[in-house]
């Protein structure tokens, strides 16, 4: 059976027990009946919903316990964990670090059920990437050129503090020319 039709049974069964729960009546409204208050008008008989809806809710369970345990064991199965410890990527290959500071991906020679699909491989050398000792590069070099611009804005701020302190010299001077 698929696992979709598995599922749609699973749901069927579970909202099947869940309306049959609902039915039944409580413990504390037997006691009512007892005095034969409405007993006999009800749509099992007048002994009540019990035996039917017992059964059929047991049999329900049942089923719902042996469908859940049956498809837990299926996803085991299918879903298991290669024994060499390794991380299965399935259709893209394994992961293979050695030899190199840059993981690369290579085809699963082991996987047959890759066979036919239509998967790019990715040849050694086709993908472009930066190598540690780069990127620690281009890292310092950002740093540098963060210094450097941090040192001319601040050369610049004491420019424009020096600028406006001639200004305001010049201002007073002509304030005291035109005093006198």
């Amino acid at each position: 059976m698929s696992v979709n039709l598995l599922l749609i049974f699973f749901v069927l069964i579970v909202v099947a027990m869940i309306a049959f729960i609902l039915v039944q009546k409580g413990t504390g409204a037997t006691a009512g009946s007892a005095f034969g208050s409405g007993a006999s008008s009800t749509v099992f008989g007048s002994k009540g919903s019990g035996n039917f809806l017992t059964k059929s809710t047991m049999m329900l369970a049942f089923l719902f316990f042996a469908l859940s345990m049956f498809m837990a064991v299926q996803a085991s199965k299918e879903f298991t964990v290669a024994d060499k410890g390794e991380i299965d990527l399935g259709v893209v290959g394994t992961l293979d670090t050695s030899g190199s500071d840059v993981p690369t991906l290579k085809p699963d020679v082991n996987d047959s059920s890759s066979d036919g699909l239509d998967v790019p491989n990715i040849d050694e050398g086709s993908v472009d990437v930066p190598s540690t000792d780069q990127v620690e590069n281009v890292l310092d070099n950002a740093e540098d050129l963060k210094i450097d611009a941090t040192e001319i804005l601040d050369d610049a701020t004491e420019a424009v503090e020096d600028v406006k302190q001639d200004a305001t010299e010049a201002v007073d001077d002509l304030e005291d020319k035109t005093d006198n």
